[in-house]
């Protein structure tokens, strides 16, 4: 009975081990006019799956400030799975980068609104 709880609880620290504090940060620009976008919706995405069965969990999300910065903090991610930032403004998809590790924090956007 003690190997069988001992082999679960070891188990049970080998599953959590995936799971990591992220802090990311970054901003997003207008790629006609080179100001920052202000109030843009940033979601930090990470795909729980792979292929065509990738499931999109949102990690975080935050606005840009004035100087159209952001900053994603103190959020759980797996360190194992795909992530990728994906930017709304005005309800409408306007800008997408991949591969985002989870302690970027210079991560430049550029937009087309």
């Amino acid at each position: 009975m003690k190997k069988t709880l001992l082999l679960l609880l070891l188990s049970l620290s080998f599953l959590a081990c995936d799971k990591k504090k992220t802090s990311i940060g970054g901003k997003v620009t207008n790629a006609v006019t080179g100001e920052p976008v202000h109030n843009a919706l940033v979601n930090y995405v990470q795909c729980d799956g792979s292929g065509d069965n990738c499931n999109e969990t949102v990690i975080g999300q935050t606005y840009t400030s004035l100087s159209g910065e952001f900053v994603i903090d103190q959020k759980t991610a797996s360190k194992s799975k795909d992530k990728w930032i994906d930017v709304y403004y005005d309800n409408k998809k306007v800008g997408h980068q991949d591969n985002i590790g989870l302690k970027d924090k210079s991560i430049n956007i550029v937009v087309t609104l």
